[in-house]
């Protein structure tokens, strides 16, 4: 992985010296100088583009002795339309290089707005100002990371090389792959009472190379010549924990002195005559550690030295640590661990265990996951199924129940696991986890929770939108797309909201255009009810919506919000808000604790402009004592709150308090001057159907439910008839045949029941 860090950081030397030069110095005429020479169709950690993201590349040389300035010149992937990308003005000296990405965009200076197909049998033509070919070359089928290029730089000889952007091809090794079958171990991983040896197979003729650190076996690595012992592990010295580079003053931190529950874990690779080789075979094995055996588990193995070396992803890295121990004055250089995007990942196995056995073994991508808490020593991780790592862009086993997950995070927060849980069946996304205990490379790490990441996979598995036609914004800046329009699409609904006069019905339909409502909604209540107080409008704000309207539901064009960092949930800070208990805060009107201009919920953009409808504040309102009445009910949470391992008691007994001051701070936020009334709910049948009161569906399996209103907005109830029953009506306070029937509470309430009867 150093080496592809090499490789871009000597690409952006190349392009910047290129762009930076005398555009209008040379004008040498047009022909067989420069050249097509290195084209990449899968860039997935060659290089990034000056958007951060690996996109296909293109390079072109300069195979004369003279500069040649590309003014006019062009490269096109259709030859219907040869003047397709416009080159930069830029001038390449002799034997220079000119990176250009092919990454659909045109609002850069090394972008070109097509994309080359990692399928082949794309031809990509390079055309002067005449629209005549100067060169021209059919791009086969690539491989990740590998690139059809010409070797020498300039010559008539193309192959599938290694990559090297911006740099000869002369010393680039041909791209080789895996081609043997993979070793065979005697016994899968897992756990076990006793020690036992365990023998490795492989094909007629193969040499088996083994490693026991973590690391990728080589023909260089351990021979397998005999059986080698499992035994316990746990009396071994610290290695990966005993480290110090892992926080910024890192002489001051002290690792923990002791040891920590180990793993054996196994690598290893078949070597033949000729040299080709095989993909690694990898297993973790854990003996005499009963206590893991009922727990989920989770064994990551990377390579020691692309997680602790020089240019390790977890640590400081080289260039800090010179700096932190030279005393130096000047301005501090970035920690590896806080480098984000394609670059800083790395290949690793994950093993996943569950009762003591092996459930899942797939190599994977690893990165450092989070904000803050990549300072701390115990770092989280992001985990991606990638094609090119295993052939699969998914894991091979639903490590969260019912969902089939492209990657997860490593994440710490009970608060932001379990909150998300309580509103999972609402109109704001929201994502599924489990506890897992983490081994890192066979040493006990941390345990905590596997939570599904949001990404295109997550919208096309959730929404059934098309993965390629989605965008995710983060604070307002995309982060699942390309298509960088989003940005401004979503800047200029903002302002929309910021200048509209939103008091009519008319205002309110054109905004309901722009957003999923019941989306916002359900994002607004949560995280109000919660008292979240570390959301703003430009902060810990994730939206996402189709980049065009496919008529479908969810691929409507609107913008949708989803759920995600709720740790502040269950932080105490009770002298900044002045109260005994967060359950007692005003979150309508408190400040947002991290927000620079010290704004309230009530002032952030769209809900202060929106709360000045009578549309909106009856949707609000409604759906802000559905959620109350159903989500955060005392039931539920202590539903949720037992399934992992807290009580109704937790946060200082929020749940049990946090009704009457929300009912009571919605009141007064929205002026409402009627009382709070009861409203019962039965059935007679509970196999018979349900339910659906405004935006929820109450649960009714014990055949009553009960939860309180306003009486300034009436509540609406629609039976909905299982399968082999019919609606018959309703009884109790109010009677009627019709389906959906409108209630008004300000009579002191109200009980009814709703009769269903089967079909004979």
């Amino acid at each position: 992985m150093g080496g592809l860090r090499k490789a871009a950081l000597l690409l952006g030397i190349a392009v910047l010296s290129l762009l930076a030069g005398e555009a209008l110095r040379y004008f040498t005429e047009p022909g067989q100088t420069v050249c097509i020479n290195e084209i990449c169709s899968s860039n997935k950690r060659v290089a990034a583009d000056s958007y951060g993201e690996c996109s296909d590349y293109i390079e072109l040389y300069n195979a004369s002795d003279s500069p040649v300035s590309l003014s006019g010149w062009y490269l096109t992937d259709d030859t219907e339309d040869r003047k397709k990308a416009a080159l930069p003005d830029v001038t390449i000296e002799p034997g220079a290089y000119l990176v250009l990405f092919a990454n659909g965009r045109d609002d850069s200076e090394d972008s070109l707005p097509f994309k080359i197909s990692a399928a082949g049998g794309e031809t990509i033509l390079l055309t002067d100002s005449e629209g005549n070919t100067v060169d021209s070359v059919a791009v086969p089928e690539l491989r990740a990371d590998t690139v059809y290029a010409r070797r020498p730089d300039g010559s008539d000889t193309w192959a599938v090389l290694e990559a090297s952007p911006g740099v000869s091809n002369d010393g680039s090794a041909a791209a080789r792959e895996a081609t043997l079958e993979e070793p065979v171990f005697s016994v899968e991983g897992g756990f076990y009472d006793e020690a036992f040896y365990l023998e490795i197979q492989a094909g007629e003729g193969e040499t088996v190379y083994y490693t026991l650190d973590g690391s990728e076996p080589t023909a260089q690595s351990e021979v397998y010549t005999e059986s080698i012992l499992i035994e316990d592990a746990s009396a071994n010295p610290n290695v990966y924990n005993a480290i110090q580079n892992v926080t910024t003053d890192w002489l001051d931190y002290t690792p923990t002195e002791e040891n920590v529950d180990k793993g054996t874990v196994i690598r290893a690779i078949a070597v033949d005559e000729e040299g080709n080789f095989s993909e690694i075979t990898t297993a973790t094995y854990f003996v005499g550690l009963d206590a893991y055996e009922d727990a989920d588990v989770l064994s990551l193995v990377a390579d020691p030295e692309e997680l602790f070396g020089e240019d390790g992803i977890y640590v400081t890295g080289k260039e800090y640590d010179e700096w932190y121990l030279s005393g130096s004055d000047e301005e501090e250089p970035t920690p590896n661990y806080e480098q984000k995007g394609a670059l800083w990942e790395i290949d690793c196995n994950l093993e996943m265990f569950e009762s003591g056995g092996s459930v899942l073994n797939q190599a994977a991508g690893l990165r450092i996951q989070g904000g803050s808490s990549r300072a701390s020593a115990k770092k989280r991780f992001s985990v991606y199924a990638r094609e090119e790592y295993s052939g699969s862009d998914y894991f091979d086993y639903e490590i969260l129940e019912g969902k089939q997950l492209h990657s997860f995070a490593l994440r710490s927060g009970f608060a932001n696991v379990a909150m998300q849980e309580l509103v999972e069946e609402r109109s704001v996304g929201t994502q599924s986890a489990r506890e897992v205990v983490v081994f890192l490379n066979g040493e006990y790490w941390y345990t905590t929770y596997i939570q599904e990441k949001y990404s295109k996979y997550y919208l096309s598995e959730e929404y059934g939108v098309d993965m390629e036609d989605v965008a995710i914004l983060r604070n307002y800046s995309v982060t699942g797309s390309s298509d960088s329009s989003m940005e401004a699409e979503f800047a200029e609904m903002m302002e929309f909201f910021q200048n509209g006069d939103f008091s009519t019905e008319e205002a309110f339909e054109e905004a309901c255009e722009k957003i999923d409502m019941q989306s916002y909604i359900d994002f607004m209540v949560t995280n109000i009810y919660l008292c979240n107080m570390d959301m703003s409008d430009r902060y810990n704000q994730l939206t996402w919506r189709t980049c065009e309207d496919d008529g479908t539901e969810y691929g409507d064009g609107k913008f949708r919000w989803l759920l995600y960092d709720l740790d502040y949930v269950e932080t105490n800070h009770l002298d900044f808000y002045e109260v005994g208990n967060m359950a007692e805060l005003n979150s309508f009107t408190a400040p947002i604790r991290f927000d620079v201009n010290g704004s309230s919920m009530d002032e952030m953009i769209l809900f202060s402009a929106l709360r000045d409808n009578e549309s909106f504040r009856e949707q609000f309102v409604t759906s802000f004592l559905d959620m109350a009445n159903t989500c955060f009910s005392l039931e539920h949470a202590t539903e949720v709150l037992e399934k992992w391992g807290e009580d109704i008691h937790w946060h200082n007994d929020f749940f049990l308090l946090r009704f009457d001051y929300a009912a009571e701070y919605l009141a007064e936020e929205f002026s409402l001057t009627g009382t709070l009334e009861e409203l019962t709910l039965s059935i007679n049948d509970t196999e018979g159907g349900s339910v659906q009161l405004n935006t929820c569906t109450p649960d009714l399996s014990d055949g009553s439910w009960s939860g309180k209103y306003y009486t300034d907005y009436p509540v609406t109830l629609t039976a909905v008839a299982a399968s082999g029953y019919r609606f018959v009506g309703w009884t109790g306070s109010v009677t009627g045949s019709e389906e959906t029937i409108t209630v008004d509470l300000a009579g002191g309430g109200a009980q009814i029941e709703a009769v269903f009867e089967k079909i004979e």
